[in-house]
C-alpha cells in the first residue's frame, strides 16, 4: 500500500473536500472530489519529489477551481 506524502495528505486535507487513493494495476491513484490529481507508481521510486510537488500543485489547482477562488491566479496576457 502507498504511503501518502504527508504534505499531499495536508494539502488534501486542508482543502476539506473527499479524496481517495486508489489502487490500479501498476499505479495508484489519488483523486480529489471525485477527480485526479496525482499518480504514482508502484514501483521501488514510488514518490520522485518533482511528482509531489506536481501534485501538491494539480490540488490546489482544483481546489480553486471547484471554489470559485480567482485570487490566486496569474494575470492574463492580451494578445
Amino acid at each position: 500500500m502507498l504511503k501518502l506524502d504527508k504534505t499531499i495528505q495536508a494539502a488534501l486535507d486542508a482543502t476539506g473536500l473527499p479524496w481517495t487513493v486508489e489502487t490500479g494495476g501498476k499505479h495508484f491513484k489519488i483523486r480529489l472530489a471525485g477527480r485526479l490529481v496525482g499518480v504514482f507508481s508502484k514501483g521501488k521510486n514510488a514518490q520522485p519529489s518533482h511528482s509531489i510537488q506536481n501534485t501538491i500543485s494539480n490540488i490546489r489547482r482544483l481546489y480553486k477551481e471547484l471554489s470559485g477562488d480567482r485570487t490566486g491566479e496569474a494575470p492574463r496576457r492580451s494578445v
